[in-house]
């Protein structure tokens, strides 16, 4: 009889793209080999984390992360077993001190995803054509240079990516679900602004 071992938790696994000398680097394509399948799940993650975390955010900050949340997405359409990024991102590589910082920001949120993700409805959680479709959707949302509104965007890809991570089929249709909503409210702040300049 065997016994499976439990997957390490998200938050974890997020920690370990840290380890390492202050004074040392890593490159990003070092990143995807070390998280291995879970790669495009993490990477989903961090690139809606920041649109979540406290701060202000400045005009055309989420689509810093919208445009690499596309390829991505399209990537996993593609049926690829992890991310190919152009050689220009895969050769960039990140000192440890600034991914630090920047997990410290994430880490608070990802915990507390942890405690309520499990592995459930697995017959959603392994489509990832599914998922990579949700993500897809809000990813072109956070490409749009629409402020305050790209929360919901990054909340919906937070909440897929997630379920990607945990296998948990709930937290997808969840992020699905989300991202109907973002989606309605994009269309509502664009109806908003063109009223303002009276075309609509």
């Amino acid at each position: 009889m065997t016994t499976e071992v439990p997957e390490e938790a998200i938050a974890a696994a997020l920690r370990r793209l840290a380890e390492g000398p202050d004074d040392g680097d890593v490159g990003i394509a070092e990143l995807g080999e070390l998280l291995g399948v879970r790669s495009f799940g993490i990477a989903m993650l961090l690139l809606a984390a920041p649109n979540l975390t406290p701060g202000p955010s400045l005009p055309g900050f989420s689509t810093i992360f919208g445009l690499p949340m596309i390829w991505l997405a399209v990537e996993m359409l593609l049926g690829r077993g992890s991310p190919r990024l152009p050689r220009f991102l895969a050769e960039r590589r990140i000192g440890r001190l600034r991914l630090r910082a920047f997990l410290a920001r994430a880490l608070p949120l990802i915990e507390r995803v942890d405690r309520v993700v499990r592995p459930r409805w697995r017959r959603v959680a392994r489509s990832r054509r599914l998922a990579a479709c949700g993500l897809l959707g809000q990813g072109i949302l956070l490409a749009l240079p629409l402020p305050l509104v790209s929360m919901a965007a990054a909340l919906a890809a937070l909440l897929i990516a997630v379920g990607l991570l945990a296998h948990d089929g709930i937290a997808i249709v969840a992020g699905q679900l989300a991202g109907l909503g973002a989606f309605a409210l994009y269309a509502l702040a664009i109806w908003a602004a063109l009223a303002a300049f009276g075309w609509a």
